[in-house]
């Protein structure tokens, strides 16, 4: 299949990767230049624009930061839309709200392309291993056309359709408030231990043992050697994701508020770009 990957950040040039790697013909671009050299050293063909990306292609992958960025790839006067051929399938795996997801379909299909909203649970190492979760919203037609790229990144079967435009990125949302609220709760566990006087990696071994067994060991190497660079998942993405989850909450929600004050707080601070587990940090250095 030639697929054009559009967003060249950690997962989009992990799918890029696993999709030359399955036997597909890719084509990259990102809006920033420079970031495709190892996929084109594997065969991928660097794109100058995102039409010229979409050129030729039977599906375009669109992984961008969020909804504003989406509608900038797809419909810039040199976007996605300018170059791809009627009917072409789009599959958008950023994580955008469901309301922006629905308003980009529906001028997707103005502009005679169609239109899947596919987000994903997991981060790189998931891509590589096949092991990623992919929450599908669309028709299932396309769905299912889209499964030999969709196989590729999670060929464990970690994948469900939700529903219409709209249901998978809702999923998405309800999926990070969860993990939200637990990198939340493990800064506060820690924050209490430290008042306690436990010793941290007291707190973080016995964490590991329960609830917070993912997040804590996570945490626990990247505390035990102070590095938070090279995120999976940042704060800023974490933020940005319980801001959009806040802004569809229609009853009170006051663990997410709280999660949310806490990640405003800490990308406040300049902490955007580091991974989750510096939460983990308590309010200690």
């Amino acid at each position: 299949m030639r697929v054009a990957v559009c967003g060249l950040g950690r997962m989009g040039a992990a799918f890029a990767g696993v999709l030359l790697a399955a036997g597909h013909e890719v084509a990259v671009w990102n809006r920033t230049a420079g970031r495709a050299g190892d996929l084109v050293g594997r065969g991928a063909v660097e794109a100058p624009t995102a039409a010229a990306a979409a050129s030729g292609a039977d599906l375009v992958v669109l992984m961008v930061f969020d909804g504003t960025a989406s509608e900038q790839a797809l419909f810039a006067a040199d976007g996605i839309a300018a170059g791809a051929a009627a009917g072409t399938l789009i599959v958008n795996a950023s994580t955008v709200g469901p309301d922006e997801s629905a308003a980009l379909a529906a001028r997707a299909a103005d502009a005679g392309l169609r239109y899947l909203e596919a987000p994903v649970l997991g981060s790189v190492p998931a891509v590589l291993s096949g092991t990623l979760t992919v929450l599908t919203g669309g028709d299932p037609a396309d769905a299912a056309e889209a499964e030999p790229v969709l196989t590729a990144w999670s060929h464990a079967g970690r994948r469900r359709h939700a529903g219409p435009v709209g249901a998978a990125t809702a999923l998405k949302l309800v999926a990070n408030l969860a993990l939200g609220v637990v990198a939340a709760g493990l800064h506060d566990a820690v924050t209490l231990g430290e008042d306690l006087g436990l010793p941290r990696d007291l707190v973080l071994d016995t964490l590991a043992l329960g609830a917070f067994e993912r997040i804590a060991g996570r945490s626990r190497e990247r505390l035990g050697a102070q590095d938070y660079t090279g995120a999976p998942f940042t704060l800023g993405a974490l933020d940005k994701d319980l801001r959009l989850a806040a802004a569809y909450a229609r009853r009170p929600v006051p663990v997410l508020a709280a999660a949310v004050s806490l990640t405003c707080a800490a990308v406040a601070d300049g902490e955007g770009d580091r991974d989750i587990s510096v939460l983990g940090r308590g309010t200690g250095a």
